[in-house]
């Protein structure tokens, strides 16, 4: 007769794997997405950019330092986020 003890130890390691995947994984995807995002062919098509293009390499690095900023913090007279009605108003389609 074999041993049970192997058969187990893979078993909790298949169930665990399985039990922290919804908690791993939109991190691990997160971290990926960031990881293309500066890969090495963006840099050169940069490189065109700034020479050919300034406009466009300066308003790609406004948009990038603006992707980084936090969102700016209440001021202390503003109030409780939650102290009226929320309106949203959209302009009218064309």
């Amino acid at each position: 007769m074999t041993d049970p003890a192997p058969l187990l130890v893979l078993a909790g390691v298949l169930l665990a794997g399985f039990l922290l995947w919804p908690l791993l994984g939109p991190r691990l995807a997160a971290s990926e997405r960031k990881r293309r995002r500066r890969s090495a062919g963006g840099g050169m098509l940069g490189v065109v950019d700034e020479v050919f293009r300034p406009q466009t390499h300066e308003a790609h690095l406004v948009w990038e330092a603006q992707q980084e900023l936090p969102a700016p913090a209440p001021l202390p007279g503003d109030g409780p986020l939650g102290a009226g009605p929320v309106r949203i108003t959209l302009p009218p389609s064309r």
